[in-house]
């Protein structure tokens, strides 16, 4: 590094230090009064009690944010001339700390990080425009307070890498700072949208909607025009899976959010009717031409126009509706499922509209602490279901019919949905096809389509373009390993083959998938006691990410689509995309590297289906 570099880098890490000190001694403070809270609450009463009740919960969400902030004080500093010829320094992060003159990132003053030195202006929240000249940009990556990557740019020299420290971390061997430069822009006026309506955020795996859909949640949460309307209690969001539940709720905190409800649609449902007895199940028969024949009819029965009673005795409101829609065979699987008291998606759907037939709203039950003569006690209350905002992850494995009863329970004054996912990656039967199955109107502007890669190394995206998929790979990734084919014939060579390669990863994530749920026993009992390998069916993957992922159990026999006297033509066509769609969402689950094992080529196969 030269002179000139080694200064800059210096004077940055001497001022972290200085910031960080002050960070850290007011979050001492906040930490003492958060401590003391509950004893001061107990000495007082009435309104007194509840006014500090809430001051209390304000501290600790600060504490919260100055937790992150000590950690990672801004990610941007800005300096430039305003419009009354005074000179001033901003920096950016993800809360605010103004003694500093450290900027949240959803401040109108932060849209100008994203411009290029010189001559621009910014929105004020009253309207107006605030113009400025830009003279010079820093931008940073700090994780605990130590220097990642420093850049430095202003008008006499394009962008200029200071400093990069190498990233050692397997999800962190991409280009970050240049996802950053090419990305954020565009996702921040996504971000930054008029907050009334749907929203739709979409494309392939790795592309980043996740991460823009959750910011978009942080912004509406604390900007200053629009934080009136979205208390986090009144926003909720739907998950495919409770390990998407705790991947979000690692994130939300994180970008500031608390308290906002996640949840899937079965917990979400069976909740609002109250069916603590009953548990959900995905998918229900012996094998796959079963499970399909099975949905199939209950699709055809939810799309009858009846409209069945709603009926405490569930079941008998289920097959008043299912009757005359299921075979012999589909009955008596029926009655099973009746006798093991489980649901799927169906049955919850038509028990949802029976109860809105019935009681024209949800309630639900919320929990909630209260003082009652200077004890904290614990009550009950019903509220009515409605939500300011609502974000469903992966929007394309909801039938219209779900979706159009989330609809339902919008704030009719904001009607503000974040859908995110990719109809290319639709691995479910019966799922909504376009919006105005919905009646959702999306205007062009507010259907937003990201093309691009991020998350996989260019080899596994040059890979998985090659056999037909479509996808864009941004120059700036890593290589990384090839993507390795083996042609096995057995679990045990498999799992021999896995032993040579994990060794390198135990610092890392290890997926091991299969089509099939039951031919990753073997595997499970091998790796028994290793914690970092998870085993996934290809559906279970849908949302989650490795550093290593193997396929095993490649066959063509488990992507075969048997016909049956009561498939629709159009259904043999639907189920036939579904599983080369279920081979995209497998390939996609691994960031670094990736191994295809089993007795048939995955292109083969492919061409085959």
């Amino acid at each position: 590094m030269d002179k000139y570099k080694e200064k800059l880098l210096n004077n940055l890490k001497t001022n972290l230090d200085i910031i960080r000190e002050k960070i850290r001694n007011n979050l001492e403070a906040f930490r003492n009064e958060v401590d003391k809270g509950p004893e001061e609450l107990r000495k007082l009463k009435g309104e007194e009690q509840n006014a500090y009740a809430q001051l209390l919960y304000f501290r600790r969400k600060r504490l919260v944010e100055l937790d992150h902030l000590e950690g990672s004080p801004y990610f941007m500093k800005v300096d430039l001339i305003d419009e009354d010829k005074t000179e001033k320094t901003y920096f950016f992060a993800k809360h605010q700390y103004s003694k500093e003159s450290i900027y949240s990132w959803v401040a109108p003053v932060a849209t100008i990080r994203f411009e290029n030195p010189g001559q621009t202006s910014y929105k004020l929240p009253n309207g107006e425009n605030r113009n400025v000249f830009i003279k010079q940009k820093e931008q940073y990556m700090i994780v605990d307070g130590k220097v990642i990557f420093f850049a430095l740019e202003n008008e006499k020299n394009p962008r200029e890498l200071i400093y990069q420290e190498h990233f050692t971390k397997q999800k962190s061997e991409f280009a970050l700072p240049e996802i950053v430069a090419q990305m954020e822009k565009a996702q921040d006026q996504v971000i930054r949208a008029s907050h009334r309506g749907p929203l739709v955020i979409s494309g392939p795996a790795g592309s980043g909607k996740t991460t823009l859909a959750l910011h978009r949640v942080a912004y509406l949460t604390q900007a200053p025009d629009t934080a009136q309307y979205y208390n986090p209690d009144s926003i909720i969001v739907f998950v495919q899976d409770t390990g998407t539940k705790e991947y979000f709720s690692t994130l939300l905190p994180g970008l500031g959010i608390n308290d906002v409800f996640i949840t899937t649609f079965s917990q979400w449902a069976l909740n609002v009717l109250n069916l603590d007895e009953y548990s959900y199940v995905e998918r229900y028969g012996k094998n796959e031409e079963e499970k399909d024949l099975y949905e199939y009819q209950k699709i055809r029965a939810l799309r009858e126009n009846s409209t069945i009673i709603w009926n405490k005795n569930i079941f008998s409101t289920l097959n008043i509706k299912y009757e005359k829609f299921l075979s012999i065979n589909n009955l008596k699987l029926f009655n099973k499922q009746k006798n093991e008291k489980k649901l799927d998606r169906f049955d919850l759907v038509i028990l949802l509209r029976s109860h809105l037939e019935k009681y024209q709203k949800f309630e639900i039950k919320r929990k909630y602490k209260t003082f009652v003569k200077d004890k904290l006690v614990q009550k009950i209350e019903k509220t009515l279901v409605q939500y300011n905002l609502m974000v469903v992850d992966e929007f394309q494995n909801y039938l219209p019919e779900q979706l159009g009863i989330l609809k339902n329970c919008l704030n009719e004054n904001t009607k503000s949905t974040v859908y995110v996912g990719d109809i290319a990656q639709q691995v479910k039967l019966g799922t909504v096809k376009n919006w105005q199955e919905i009646g959702e109107e999306i205007p062009i502007e507010r259907n937003i389509r990201l093309s691009k890669v991020y998350r996989n190394t260019k080899s596994i995206l040059t890979f998985i373009k090659s056999l037909g998929y479509s996808l864009e790979i941004p120059e700036s990734m890593k290589d990384g390993p090839i993507v390795s084919e083996i042609i096995t014939h057995s679990s045990i060579e498999e799992i021999n083959h896995i032993k040579k390669f994990i060794s390198k990863y135990e610092k890392g994530s290890i997926g091991i998938l299969s089509k099939d749920e039951a031919y990753l026993e073997d595997f499970k009992k091998e790796f028994i006691n290793m914690k970092n390998i998870h085993f996934l069916s290809m559906l279970e993957s849908q949302g989650v990410e490795f550093d290593l992922v193997f396929i095993v159990g490649i066959n063509k026999d488990s992507f075969k689509v048997n016909h049956d006297i009561d498939t629709l033509p159009e259904h043999i066509e639907e189920r036939k995309r579904m599983q080369k769609d279920l081979v995209y969402v497998a390939l996609t689950r691994a960031i670094t590297e990736l191994h295809l094992l089993g007795k048939d080529n995955l292109r083969d196969i492919l061409d085959f289906i």
